[in-house]
C-alpha cells in the first residue's frame, strides 16, 4: 500500500504571477520541433500537452531547444525557419541565451523557459546546506569522538540575507518561516519583499552583510550579479 508520498509533485513558484497571452499574442498553431536531437521525455510533453512533434522543417511553428551548451547553433535555426512563433527554453536560468534574446527582434516571436519550475527543490537544499553548516556537520561526519567543547549554532532567531527575490527566495522564505529568522532581501529595487523584515538595493549589499548570520544567494546569474560577491564581501 502506498503513504501517498509518490503522489507528491513540485510546483512553480514565480515571483510575478503568471498571465496568459492573449489570442492575438498568441503565435500560430502548428508542429513543434525538439531539437538539437529529440529526447523522448520532452517528445511526450509535447504530445501529452495535445502538441504534434515533427522534424524541423518551413513548417515548424515552434521550438524546443533542450542544449544551453550550443546555444550559438540557435539563431541559424531560426533566421533559416521564419514560421517559428515560439521558443521553449526548458531551463530555469536562460544566461547562455542572454546575447541571443536581446539581439532577436522578430515581431511576435514569444520565447518561454522553466523559470520557477525548480524554486522548491532548490529552497529546500539551501535549507538543507544552511543546517549542516550551522551544525557543523561536515566536520562532525569526520570526527572520530565526540566534541569536548560545545558547537554550532541554531537557526532559530537569526539574521538572514537573501540576495534574490524571486521564486527561489520566496520558497526558502516560506521554508524559512517556523525558524522565526529576520529575513532581509537584497534585489535590483528596495520595494518591499512580503515577509522580508527589510528590502533593500544590491548597491547597498554591503550594509546587510555584517550583520547578517547567514547569507544565501538566490539571484539569477546576469551582467548585473556577476561578481557581486568578492574578496571584501567574504572578509
Amino acid at each position: 500500500m502506498s503513504d501517498g508520498s509518490a503522489g507528491a509533485r513540485h510546483r512553480a513558484v514565480l515571483a510575478v504571477e503568471a498571465t496568459q497571452l492573449s489570442a492575438e499574442e498568441r503565435p500560430e498553431p502548428g508542429p513543434i520541433a525538439v531539437l538539437p536531437e529529440p529526447e523522448k521525455q520532452f517528445v511526450d510533453a509535447v504530445e501529452a500537452a495535445g502538441g504534434t512533434v515533427e522534424p524541423l522543417s518551413e513548417r515548424t511553428r515552434g521550438v524546443v531547444w533542450l542544449s544551453n551548451k550550443d546555444a550559438a547553433a540557435f539563431p541559424p535555426v531560426l533566421e533559416a525557419h521564419p514560421g517559428i512563433g515560439w521558443v521553449q527554453l526548458p531551463f530555469a536560468g536562460v544566461d547562455a541565451f542572454a546575447d541571443i534574446l536581446a539581439a532577436e527582434d522578430r515581431p511576435g516571436l514569444v520565447w518561454t523557459s522553466a523559470k520557477g519550475a525548480y524554486a522548491q527543490p532548490v529552497a529546500e537544499h539551501a535549507l538543507v546546506l544552511s543546517l549542516a553548516l550551522l551544525r557543523v556537520l561536515p566536520k562532525r561526519v569526520r570526527a572520530r569522538s565526540w566534541a569536548t567543547e560545545p558547537e554550532g549554532r541554531s537557526l532559530y532567531g537569526l539574521d538572514v540575507v537573501i540576495v534574490g527575490a524571486g521564486g527561489i527566495a520566496l520558497e526558502l522564505m516560506r521554508l524559512l518561516e517556523p525558524f522565526g529568522v529576520r529575513v532581509t532581501i537584497v534585489r535590483r529595487s528596495s520595494a518591499p519583499v512580503s515577509g522580508a523584515v527589510s528590502t533593500v538595493s544590491a548597491d547597498r549589499l554591503a550594509e546587510v552583510l555584517p550583520t547578517a548570520d547567514l547569507v544565501v544567494v538566490a539571484a539569477a546569474l546576469t551582467g548585473g550579479t556577476r561578481h557581486l560577491f568578492g574578496a571584501d564581501e567574504f572578509a
